[in-house]
């Protein structure tokens, strides 16, 4: 496995890293043409695909397709990659879509592909505990939250690591960065941005 951390400029690779045949990478969004993505609703609706299908809503892509780059955007919410040896996904994963299942929806399908064990999940950033301040309702959906000064804040990857290693992935790559505080990243939950990060994966042929 190789990891290298690119932040080198506005327009430059954030991250990137590959197992085997897998890669992923994390880069500003730029209407990039060769990436799949969907239409992002915050669900659970996870999409199995063989090449690229336009206009699809939804919040996950799996493929086993070599050369098929498939990516999510994000600006708070998690962006998940998973790498097996011969199946690549991502996930969108906010608070709704975790509250909806996603990730464990997402490992199911995954399961029927290859085993569990060989997949890499990266956690990539996201909005965490210290910036991140939620109604108390969320006590009823979720176990990764803070409690301060009468106030509940919600880590986004936390919450998201438990249910994977509950599912039954053992091997996860956390880039451990909120993007609120963070001002290198895009953050909507800061100051309302327009733009994204983009994460995408793909096997190589």
């Amino acid at each position: 496995m190789r990891a290298k951390d690119l932040r080198e400029g506005k327009e430059a690779l954030i991250f990137s890293l590959q197992k085997g045949r897998a890669r992923l990478a994390i880069k500003r969004w730029q209407e990039d043409k060769d990436v799949l993505t969907l239409k992002q609703v915050h669900s659970a609706r996870v999409y199995l695909l063989s090449e690229a299908v336009e206009g699809l809503e939804g919040d996950g892509i799996i493929t086993q397709t070599p050369g098929l780059k498939i990516g999510i955007r994000t600006a708070d919410c998690v962006p998940v990659a998973f790498l097996g040896e011969k199946t690549v996904a991502v996930v969108h994963a906010g608070w709704r879509g975790l509250r909806e299942g996603i990730i464990e929806k997402t490992l199911e399908i995954l399961s029927s592909l290859e085993r569990l064990e060989n997949f890499l999940a990266f956690v990539g950033p996201s909005a965490r505990a210290c910036c991140y301040e939620v109604g108390e309702e969320f006590k009823n959906y979720f176990v990764s939250l803070h409690y301060k000064k009468g106030r509940h804040y919600m880590d986004t990857q936390s919450e998201t690591i438990l249910r994977l290693k509950k599912g039954g992935i053992g091997r996860i790559f956390q880039y451990g960065v909120c993007t609120i505080c963070h001002h290198s990243l895009p953050s909507y939950r800061r100051d309302k941005t327009q733009e994204r990060i983009l994460t995408l994966a793909e096997l190589v042929a």
